[in-house]
């Protein structure tokens, strides 16, 4: 009988401890710690957010909801595609790793941009970090945090985030052809009216070099100039179209109708993606005079012209004396 009661005394010691044992696991989640801090970097919910700040070293943007829709600095709608495409990776970032944030700054990506975004509700800050490439990945630094994460969207194997949380107004407007960083371009080829052709290699580290695309192109002697090379890879930053024009693939490729192409120029991405242009002259009046200030252009598979204004392509349609003219 002793042993019995001493038994039946011990019952709620034990309970007491496993209830405690059920608290600290409820509490501390040891098991589950990339989800915890995943839900320090990432808004769960878009919902409870009505303006998002991105600033980097060049640009910056406010974006602003408005009810149900969203507007760039709130006046302007906002192309829908680019906007989800930020909501969704915002809400689904995930910690991949941790770092100390001094040893975070000793990671650097020549090829990347930083940047910092904001999100916030009824003018109060929910969440702030800098997001940055960094090693092969990216690297996102909470406001304040003595850590730094390595982060990752799951399910999208290889997203451009610099691409998809971009500062640049552009980047959000509508009618956006084509928004490529320069660091994320692998390859340009070019096809001119003259017969020149060549094409533009560039690797991971950001040198660039130059190829006839044909065996009638020569490159002219020397080396060709850095800076020129550059300034073409980053004119696919925000190329915009004007309007759609009815005019169909069919009607200007048809060799009667004696539309002479003016260039053709494929972009290739490291991520795989490929980019077709196809540029004609337009004329407002068909027979009249060719615009001054516009061209036609057939992007990718799309079955009908768009109208480009030419401030997008004249670097991209200048020939190779452009690129190995002295300095």
């Amino acid at each position: 009988m002793h042993t019995e009661m001493k038994s039946r005394k011990a019952i709620p010691v034990v309970a007491g401890v496993f209830l405690f044992l059920i608290l600290l696991l409820l509490l501390f989640n040891p098991w589950n710690w990339p989800d915890r801090e995943g839900r320090s970097v990432a808004i769960r919910s878009m919902k409870d957010v009505d303006r998002i700040v991105l600033v980097d070293p060049y640009n910056s943007v406010e974006l602003i909801r408005v009810e149900d829709g969203w507007y760039l600095f709130g006046t302007e709608e906002v192309n829908p595609v680019s906007m989800e495409n930020l909501l969704i990776a915002a809400s689904r970032l995930e910690v991949a790793s941790v770092v100390d944030a001094e040893q975070a700054r000793g990671y650097e990506d020549p090829q990347g941009e930083s940047r910092e975004l904001a999100f916030f509700r009824d003018d109060r800050l929910l969440l702030s970090y800098g997001l940055r490439k960094a090693m092969g990945g990216y690297l996102l630094s909470p406001q304040g945090s003595e850590q730094a994460y390595f982060v990752s969207v799951p399910g999208y194997p290889g997203l451009d985030l610099e691409r998809v949380f971009s500062a640049t107004p552009d980047h959000y407007r509508d009618h956006l052809l084509m928004d490529l960083p320069p660091s994320g371009i692998s390859g340009i080829k070019i096809a001119l009216l003259s017969g020149e052709a060549f094409r533009f290699t560039q690797d991971r580290e950001g040198n660039i070099r130059c190829e006839p695309g044909n065996e009638h192109t020569k490159l002219p002697e020397g080396e060709a100039r850095e800076l020129s090379m550059k300034l073409l890879f980053s004119y696919f930053t925000s190329l915009r179209y004007e309007r759609r024009t009815g005019i169909s693939a069919d009607s200007l490729l048809r060799s009667g109708d004696h539309v002479e192409k003016l260039a053709s120029i494929r972009v290739e991405t490291f991520q795989g993606e490929q980019h077709s242009l196809q540029i004609f002259p337009y004329s407002e009046i068909p027979g009249s005079e060719p615009d001054l200030f516009r061209a036609l252009v057939l992007y990718n598979d799309m079955q009908d012209a768009m109208i480009v204004n030419y401030i997008y392509l004249d670097v991209l349609m200048r020939g190779l004396s452009h690129y190995f003219r002295e300095k």
